[in-house]
Parts: C-alpha cells; structure tokens; sequence
C-alpha cells in the first residue's frame, strides 16, 4: 500500500495527481490512495480517472484514508523540487510527498492522463466567453501579485515590467481582444492604462482557468494554476512562460523541469552583461 498526499491549491493538486496516476499505472499490482483526500478539491471541478472521482468526494472513504496511516507505520519520502525527475521504484508502505511540478510524469502515465473539466462549468464560460473567443483573436494576461509578493519571506512575483515585454513583442495586437486575469487587478490597471481592445477579467477561479486554457496567446505568471490551464488546453495555443520559473531572479530553473517544451521559455529579467 502506496500513499501520496495532497499539498497546495488547485494546480498543484493536479501535479500531484499526475504523479499519483504515473505511480498507479506504471504498477498495477500495487495498491495506491491520498492518505488527506479531504484535502483535495479537485473533484468539485474536475472529473478523473472513475475510481478517483467516486472516493475523493467520499467522507467515509476520507475517514479509512486518514486513518490507515495512524494504525501502519509507513516510510515518509518527500521529492524536493530541486531534484531532477527520474524512475520510481515504489515499495509498499510507503507515503511520498512533494510539488511534482513538471510534465515529466504526465509524459510517463501508462495510457492517458485522465482529468476533463466538469461540463457545468464548461457550459458556464461558454454562456459568458463562448461567443467572444470564437469570434475574436485573444490573448491572456495571467498575473499572480498577492501571495507571491511574501512567499516564504521572498518575492518571487514576476515584475510588471515583464508583461509589457511580452506584450509589446507580440507587434500590433489591435487585433486581439485581451484579457487581463489576476487576484491583484487594482494595481494591473494602474499599470495597463485602458485600450479599446483591454478587457480586465474577474471571475471565479475556473473561469479564469478557462480564459487562459482558450486563449490563443498565453502569457504567464509562475504559477502552477496557470501552468495547467495552458497545458490542458484544446486549441494551437502559443504560451510564453517566465524562463526558471521561480528560479527567475538566480538564474537557475526552479521547479527542475517544470519548463515544458509545450512552451515558450523567456527571460524576465535583463541579462547581465
């Protein structure tokens, strides 16, 4: 018996379910479940491989997964993102924690990755954005100020700067509708002064989801939610991501591998000559 636990909000749910579904289908003789499923909210959105959309949403099955790992004494091992992905060789009672930030699992699940959004909420950004992104070439601004500001003592908020970078590389976006997406949106619109073709966005958090994940031009923050909306999307989009991630100000890539080839990598801090 294999345990993976639940950390984080919504995007880093999905890489830990990810990881979850490359242990489980890489080992099917092996018995694998979230030792916090209450944790997890995934299941209010998403639907998932059938077995995980039935327990994830069950207090009784909450309740046995909680408490199996206070009666078995397992080994804790906690994947520090500044290792580079590599192999799991599972071995029972065992609990694995970490971000698992990185498509390196997603590439290695045995068969699909199975998680589609809800059709209630497909059908909620369709009634209000359906007709306006069919008909209208877009671009999403995803911009995570808030949090990221003292993160762990540090900022690693990318700095406006580097949007308009993003922006003014594109040429003539007149256009492109564009949308502005993020917790801080006071400041975004002091920062972007109105255009005729500017749209600032606030909605709730799927919404905002599926604006980016339908854009046909993405440009992100460093953050794992945006991540999964680029990356799960269904169109030919074009995203532009922050190169290393929250490593931008050192230099180095922070998670290891978090930088997809699905991707484009950019530089948001001026190279030191």
């Amino acid at each position: 018996m294999i345990g993976v636990k639940f950390n984080g909000r919504l995007g880093n749910q999905i890489f830990q379910y990810a990881f979850f579904q490359y242990l489980k289908t890489n080992n099917p003789k092996q018995s694998f479940f979230f030792i916090n499923p209450h944790h997890a909210y995934l299941t209010k959105y998403f639907e998932l491989e059938p077995y995980q959309s039935l327990t994830l949403g069950s207090k009784f099955y909450s309740i046995i997964a909680r408490s199996i790992p206070k009666l078995i004494r397992f080994k804790e091992i906690y994947i520090q993102n500044i290792q580079v992905p590599k192999k799991i060789d599972v071995t029972n009672w065992t609990i694995y924690k970490g971000f698992f930030q990185t498509d390196w699992y997603v590439k290695r699940i045995s068969g699909d990755f199975k998680i589609k959004l809800k059709q209630e909420f497909l059908t909620q950004f369709q009634e209000r954005f359906g007709e306006l992104f069919s008909t209208n070439k877009t671009i999403v601004v995803h911009i995570r100020r808030t949090d990221y500001m003292n993160y762990g003592k540090r900022d690693i908020s990318l700095p406006m700067q580097y949007f308009k970078d993003r922006l003014d590389a594109l040429g003539d976006i007149s256009a492109y509708k564009v949308f502005f997406v993020s917790d801080d949106m006071d400041h975004v619109k002091s920062f972007f002064e109105p255009m005729p073709n500017y749209v600032y966005s606030s909605n709730s958090e799927i919404i905002d989801f599926q604006l980016i994940s339908n854009a046909d031009i993405a440009i992100i923050s460093n953050s794992s939610f945006a991540w999964w909306a680029c990356y799960l999307s269904k169109k030919k989009n074009t995203v532009y991501g922050p190169k290393n991630w929250l490593g931008f100000r050192i230099g180095k890539e922070h998670p290891k591998k978090v930088m997809t080839d699905r991707f484009v990598w950019c530089d948001v801090l001026e190279p030191k000559s």
